[in-house]
């Protein structure tokens, strides 16, 4: 059957004829009126004239102006009104949308009309040079249909009594429907009284609802909500509203409820300038109502008065002028009760420490400066703490170049720094004592280095460096620290040596893994010799500047031994040449004192700031490397002490990956009891391993991930954590499950929380077209938000 076509001109209708015509005949036989010039006629259809300025079209109707199409069963056109009706499988066609209705009403000037009983489907424009994954991003259509579709502009409808979904399938995975729908195609979709359907299933009411439909990666929105429980916590609702404020910057903020502790809002914001400019800052506030509970041990009813909390997080990076780069960070909670007791990342629930610190950097060729203020609060437990930081560090420093025409290599370090030392105890009527130890430093020390490198199989470099600091305070034997300035000068001879090297390699043409193996010894000794001084118990020792021993000669010697592979890079092209990378190592260091009383202040041995009496022997420090492919590595490291024939600390860590599939990570550390050895008591024994796995199947619609942090000293598990999500092509569920023990947590100094392990549920339905996001303390896997995808 051959399609009509009407082109509307949007002119009255000419005069009428004298007699009206009871039927249009065929064109082919007479010609139509003037107002509806452009109709193609076929034998099935008739035009009526109903009165002057109303046309009636019925059979095979199809009618088209400006790429908008209509057809339908029956169709009336009123040329005084620019009014188009139609019913009996209306369906208005454009190059995006198609609307299919019992009946329509269409205005052919402004292109807006209502349908009756209708549905239908707009493509959504997407960038076609963004690759598109197969979950969690736009699809390319949106469905939808109602009572009633009023298409109120561009691309913009009102659904009334109907819903929508941008899941293209036969029969779609997800359904939101709602009494009101305000639909804008490219940029949003806004409900009231919205229900979420999952395969006609209900399974969440959101009084409002906004959904963005955008063509870009980034759109303002709702995030999905999540919903949890937890012992201590109770039933968990959290929502977060994104907001993409440009391309380069955005803001999320987040609202948790808590059925027994209380309600929590956060605000996030991101931003990612040029040059390596960026931001990012989290605040959120915690109200927690007051409550009674049973202490776990003694039974008793316990009273925990209401109390608001904050927790903000936030760094920032900018450029400045001359050659300037500004970078800031700030940490800060007001309860370690709630940082141990709420967050679900075990480490961000060890954190003890409040932060805020800034530094301007500059360098101009050889010489650079650095300004710093910082301050750092280090909590023992909830009524003890210390601070540390510098209230301004200003250094100026000169690189190393080479001194006129010399072989000589000159460079210059100089410092000042206001220190900040105290230590805070809370009292029982919540007043404070501080004991400040603070004090201002200046420090300035030269050097000149003279390297031997005549014979790559063995290489000298000798320094000698001339170093002298002043403080404004010293200490006293009887009256501990006075503010009576004290100085240091001294002398530091240097020379680290290294070789006779010995190299070995092994040619490989046929092997698969590599094309030649090499083997390096490398043996090596560094010898260093402070000259005298003699006010060393004068100087009050904060850090590593002050805890210099003097008269003291200190002779560092091992042995490394490394491997090499020369390798084809994995998805290299055929024929590309092949690179060499360390794909073993291992290493032995030991260190001879002159003066025992420096053991205990070398920063290259983990046991040197214990309370193990001083050694003019160090233990043997032991560490291997392992990386022979691309998928796996690992590391080791011991300290073994020769006087007491005992290891002091393990500690290991590695990574695998097969393929996209599998990923696992896992870490173990021990500090031993050795018994007569001061400061490796039982007491202080521990033994820790923790493992993190995540799984991926079926092109990622199905996966999970598995974690536990297992104190096997005291044989109990700190937290095991499991996650799960299945992905379907427009829609998918993410679950989680975690045990947290509070028992491996101490509390000294405040009140324990009220039950010994918390058991955490969270699961959240994910949307294409809509991003999930984690709440502040963390849940799915994540430790904060996510922008809207």
């Amino acid at each position: 059957m051959a399609a009509l076509a009407l082109l509307w001109t949007g002119t009255a209708l000419a005069q009428p004829p004298a007699q009206p015509p009871a039927l249009a005949q065929p064109p082919t036989q007479t010609a139509a009126p003037q107002a509806l010039q452009g109709l193609d006629n076929n034998i099935q259809q008739r035009l009526q004239r109903i009165d002057q300025n109303h046309w009636r079209l019925v059979g095979d109707v199809e009618v088209t102006k400006d790429n908008v199409k209509i057809s339908a069963d029956e169709m009336d056109v009123f040329t005084d009104r620019d009014l188009l009706t139609a019913k009996g499988n209306a369906t208005l066609t454009t190059e995006t949308e198609s609307v299919s209705a019992d009946s329509l009403e269409f205005n052919t000037k402004t292109k807006l009309g209502v349908f009756h009983h209708a549905s239908g489907s707009a493509q959504i424009e997407e960038d076609q040079r963004k690759r598109k994954n197969q979950f969690g991003t736009q699809e390319t259509q949106i469905l939808f249909y109602g009572e009633e579709i009023e298409k109120i502009g561009y691309r913009k409808f009102k659904i009334t009594n109907g819903g929508f979904t941008t899941c293209v399938q036969p029969k779609p995975r997800w359904m939101m429907t709602s009494s009101t729908v305000i639909l804008n195609v490219n940029h949003y979709a806004m409900l009231r009284n919205a229900l979420i359907k999952v395969k006609g299933v209900p399974v969440l009411y959101l009084p409002v609802v906004y959904y963005p439909i955008n063509k870009e990666d980034r759109a303002t929105g709702f995030l999905m909500p999540m919903y949890g429980s937890s012992t201590l916590k109770g039933q968990t609702l959290s929502n977060a509203f994104f907001w993409a404020l440009s391309r380069n910057q955005d803001a999320t903020f987040m609202y948790d409820w808590y059925s027994k502790a209380g309600h929590g809002f956060g605000t996030e914001y991101r931003y990612v300038g040029t040059g390596g400019n960026n931001a990012n800052g989290r605040f959120y506030q915690l109200s927690q109502p007051p409550i009674t509970y049973t202490d776990p041990v003694s039974g008793s009813p316990v009273s925990v008065a209401g109390q608001q909390s904050l927790d903000m997080h936030g760094s920032a990076t900018q450029n400045l002028p001359f050659h300037l780069r500004a970078r800031g960070r700030i940490d800060y909670f007001s309860s370690i009760s709630v940082q141990q007791t709420f967050n679900t990342n075990i480490y961000d629930t060890s954190q003890r420490q409040r932060y805020f610190g800034g530094t301007v950097t500059g360098n101009w060729g050889a010489w650079g400066m650095a300004t710093t203020l910082e301050k750092n609060e280090y909590f023992f437990n909830t009524t003890q703490s210390t601070v540390a930081g510098s209230l301004p560090r200003v250094s100026f420093s000169r690189n190393e170049k080479p001194l006129f025409s010399t072989p000589l290599y000159f460079s210059l370090g100089t410092e000042f720094a206001s220190i900040v030392r105290q230590t805070i105890t809370e009292n029982a009527d919540q007043t404070h004592t501080t004991i400040d130890t603070g004090l201002n430093r200046v420090d300035f020390s030269p050097r000149i280095r003279y390297p031997f490198t005549k014979w790559p199989f063995f290489t000298v470099n000798s320094s000698l460096g001339w170093r002298f600091t002043w403080w404004n305070q010293s200490l006293d034997p009887t009256l501990g620290q006075v503010a009576t300035s004290v100085d240091r000068t001294y002398f530091d001879l240097s020379a680290q040596i290294v070789g006779p090297v010995f190299n070995k390699i092994w040619d490989m043409p046929k092997s698969g893994f590599a094309e030649k193996i090499k083997h390096t010894i490398e043996p090596w000794v560094n010898i260093e010799r402070i000259t005298a001084i003699n006010n060393f118990s004068k100087i009050v020792q904060l850090d590593s500047t002050d805890a210099i021993v003097g008269s003291t000669t200190q002779i560092s010697f091992g042995l490394n031994n490394r491997i090499y592979a020369k390798r084809k890079v994995a998805g290299a092209a055929p024929g590309a040449v092949a690179q060499s990378r360390q794909i073993f190592s291992f290493s032995l260091r030991q260190t001879y004192y002159t003066d025992a009383l420096a053991s205990q202040y070398d920063p290259g041995y983990a046991s040197s700031f214990g309370a193990a009496a001083p050694k003019k022997m160090s233990p043997i420090s032991v560490s291997a490397t392992a990386a022979p492919t691309d998928s796996l590595n690992a590391t080791f490291r011991t300290e073994y002490n020769t006087y007491f024939k005992a290891f002091l600390t393990f500690g290991a860590q590695g990574s695998y990956k097969i393929g996209d599939w599998l990923t696992t990570s896992a870490g173990w550390s021990q500090r031993r009891f050795v018994n007569g050895l001061g400061g490796y008591e039982l007491s202080n024994a521990s033994q820790f391993l923790n493992s993190d796995s995540t799984l991926h199947f079926l092109n990622n619609k199905v996966g999970g991930t598995v974690s536990f942090n297992w104190d096997i000293h005291n044989n109990l598990f700190l937290q095991d954590r499991f996650i799960g999500y299945y992905n379907a092509q427009c829609c998918g569920v993410i679950v989680e499950y975690q045990t947290y023990n509070f028992a491996g947590i101490t509390y000294a100094g405040g009140v324990a929380p009220p039950v010994t392990k918390d058991h955490r549920f969270n699961i959240a339905i994910t949307l294409a077209g809509i991003g999930t996001f984690s709440p502040f303390f963390g849940a799915l896997g994540g430790g904060g938000t996510s922008g809207m995808r």
